[in-house]
């Protein structure tokens, strides 16, 4: 299913800064949901006003995935504190006495 938005811009000087504007829009944030991303501008439309010119774009907007390609860099001796403190688990801790039922 396809998603839009409609988006605009007021008081541009020319009608080549509304193109890159929108050109700029293809791929970026959608402004005010930062978990969608600008797929393409499907239509515009353009007003003459006496500062310039103002427009309105209809964008197809897609859903941004979650980014599942992050890796953390573990050190070694990280690792070692984790296969510690693990190995540990379940085992009675020494000096604590343990009430079973």
């Amino acid at each position: 299913m396809m998603e839009t938005r409609m988006l605009g811009l007021e008081a541009a000087h020319t009608v080549h800064e509304i193109a890159t504007w929108a050109n700029d829009l293809i791929g970026k944030e959608v402004p005010g949901l930062p978990d969608y991303r600008v797929v393409r501008v499907i239509q515009f439309q353009l007003l003459s006003t006496h500062k310039g010119y103002d427009a309105m774009l209809l964008v197809e907007v897609a859903e941004r995935p979650v980014d599942t390609t992050k890796q953390v860099a573990i050190s070694a001796a990280d690792i070692e504190v984790i296969e510690e403190l693990t190995a540990a688990v379940g085992e009675p801790i020494p000096g604590e006495e343990r009430f079973e039922d």
